[in-house]
């Protein structure tokens, strides 16, 4: 190999999950915070785009964007909320999800909702993925590869709707 793979993985851009435009539609997700209380993230009736950040604390490539949610939050500028949607309590520890998520989310208006059913609803086959939506559609959905490039994949998604 002539090429250290972390170039190779450098170049690499998602694979969009569909062809021409994403055919999911738009859900609410529902679920718990990391308080343990009932959460409800109105996407169907939203006044204003979401950027549906699907992470893990067990997932490895999920760490710089666990690291990196207030400069994806300050990318975003205003165009779309962040909402990072890990799996249920049981399929996830919210007391991990806490720690990977630091201080910053709270105060930001980052919003973090644990909801395993969000996952069959956005056809998310594991983490990282996004998807941006609004009331009207799914805008993109896609592998969240990285900071940079989710946040480009995003903001580009929003110019385009």
């Amino acid at each position: 190999m002539s090429e250290p793979p972390a170039e190779i993985l450098r170049r690499l851009r998602p694979v969009p999950t569909y062809t021409d435009h994403p055919t999911t539609r738009p859900h609410d997700v529902v679920g718990v915070g990391l308080d343990g209380l009932a959460r409800r993230i109105d996407v169907e009736h939203a006044a204003d785009p979401v950027l549906l950040l699907f992470l893990s604390a067990a997932c490895l490539g999920c760490r710089d964007l666990w690291d990196g949610l207030a400069r994806l939050h300050a990318g975003l500028a205003g165009a779309a909320r962040l909402v990072v949607v890990t799996r249920s309590p049981g399929d996830e520890d919210p007391a991990a999800i806490a720690a990977l998520a630091g201080d910053e989310w709270a105060p930001l208006g980052i919003e973090i909702v644990m909801s395993s059913p969000a996952f069959g609803d956005y056809r998310v086959g594991g983490p990282p993925f996004l998807s941006v939506a609004d009331a009207d559609a799914v805008r993109t959905e896609s592998v969240a590869w990285g900071l940079d490039q989710t946040l480009r994949t995003a903001l580009d998604a929003l110019r385009a709707g």
